[in-house]
This record gives C-alpha cells, structure tokens and sequence, in this order.
C-alpha cells in the first residue's frame, strides 16, 4: 500500500474506536495527533494530510447530547478545516444515517454527513453497523450480552433482530486503509460484519451457547426508555431494529478481510434458542 506520510489528526481519540485506531497507527511514521473533546483542532488541522473523525455517541451522558455530541463535533470539525491543509476527511457513522429520520441519533448522524459532504476536502464515511471488541477487551456493544458470573443476559425485544456485527479491529483497519492510502476512492460505505446473525444468536455466540437469554419484549422496554437513566429512546430504537447494511462494497473497496464472530471468539456460532 502506498502510503500517505503526512499528520493524521483524530477526534474522539480516546474512545473504544479511537484508542485501538491509534495503537494501530503507531507502525507508522505519520504524526498522530490525537484530539480530546475541547481539544485545539484548528492547532492540530493546521498542517494535517488527513482528519479521522470519531467523536459522537449512542448513549450521551447529561449534559451531553446527541445535537452537541453528534453534530456540533462535526460544525467544529469543519470550522477547523479552513485555511487547513487536510486533504481526506474520515468518517464514523451509522448505518440507516438519515437528516430526516425521526430517531435522535440517525438525524444528527445523517445531518453530520451532509455538513461534511460540503466540507470541501475528500471524504470517506462509513457507515458501521454495532461495533464489538475481542474478549479480553470487550466494547460497550458487546459486553451488554455477557454473562456475569452465569447470570442471564437480558435482550432488548424478541432477540431475533437481523445484525451484522462488525469486529473493532476490522474498524480500525478500514478507517487506516481510507485515511493513508491515496489510491482509494472517496465516497460513503456501509461497514458490516461478514454475516448475518440474530441478537439471540450474538449473544449465545460470545457465550459460548451456555448462557441464559431473558428477553424484554419492546411494549415495556420503550416506556422504561423514557424513566431510566442511560437507557434513552433513540438507542432502545437503534437496539429493536435490525441492523444490516452492504457486506461487499467496502471490503472489496479497502481490500478488507472482515472476521465473523466465531472467528474473534474461536468457537462455532450455536444455533439461537
């Protein structure tokens, strides 16, 4: 791969995504800058080749909000990016990202998109189906289906929800591969896991298929939604519907080998219960 040699700045550097992207970056000679949530960005912009941008949130914690985390991350991204000399712009969405959607979380996402579409440099975006960690290092994502100490593990709605969960390492390798190789196009790709699955069969996956599911049938999960803090609505919504996306276009984009679960977990997928 030839490879760009120029500064390569992320926002969000310190999340699951970001953290992992930066150890991966580290076999190389590009000067990372790693940016936290009040960081200097036009300091760090300044002489950059390229801008990785991972801020935003699923689950915002108050006082954030998904307006503040979720878009106004990106307005200053891109207010940062004039006078720059970035040249590719990367970055991390969801699948179903939509200006006009009625879910908090996809409109801010898809508002996030257009404003970066304008931004003038060349962007890459990917749009990531639920992300998942290996088991020494589980993500938020993941390590809501393990079982502690053998108790069951509580699923959102019927459990058999359509999904294809995409290994955090394979994030990361794509988000390398878009940001220092010049030679791939720019554009918008879903990023998805090789396979399908249902919610039940992730779960008895990184289980081993010893585990007990109890599922919260969506008639009371969406109200509850609504009084528990950290359970809010946009993300019960995100967690009922199926998350599925084009498992051929990115790969065969960015030259990816994507690893299915049972591959990270080294044991075959059980049938679900």
């Amino acid at each position: 791969m030839t490879s760009r040699t120029g500064a390569i700045a992320i926002t969000g550097a310190s999340g699951q995504v970001g953290t992992v992207l930066r150890r991966r970056l580290a076999a190389f000679p590009n000067d990372i800058r790693p940016l936290a949530r009040h960081g200097d960005l036009a300091g760090a912009f300044r002489d950059a080749e390229v801008v990785v941008h991972l801020a935003g949130t699923l689950r915002p914690e108050p006082p954030n909000t998904y307006v503040e985390a979720n878009l106004r991350t990106v307005k200053r991204t891109v207010a940062a990016l004039e006078g720059s000399s970035v040249e590719r712009v990367v970055f991390l969405s969801y699948l179903g990202a939509d200006p006009a959607s009625s879910n908090e979380y996809l409109r801010t996402k898809g508002l996030a998109e257009e404003l970066l579409r304008n931004c003038g440099r060349d962007l890459v975006v990917f749009r990531c189906s639920h992300i998942y960690g290996p088991p020494e290092e589980p993500g938020p994502f993941d390590e809501a289906f393990l079982s502690k100490g053998g108790r069951p593990v509580r699923i959102l709605g019927s459990g058999r929800q359509r999904i294809a969960p995409v290994f955090r390492e394979d994030v990361v390798e794509a988000i390398v591969r878009a940001a220092l190789d010049p030679a791939t196009y720019h554009g918008r790709y879903d990023l998805t896991g090789p396979e399908t699955m249902t919610v039940d069969e992730f779960a008895l996956a990184l289980n081993g298929g010893t585990v007990t599911l109890r599922h919260v049938p969506p008639r009371l999960v969406r109200p509850l939604a609504h009084v528990i803090p950290g359970l809010p609505p946009a993300l019960v919504e995100i967690m009922l519907a199926d998350s599925v996306g084009d498992r051929i276009r990115a790969p065969r984009a960015f030259g990816l080998e994507l690893r299915t679960v049972a591959d990270v977990y080294r044991s075959s997928r059980p049938a679900a219960a």
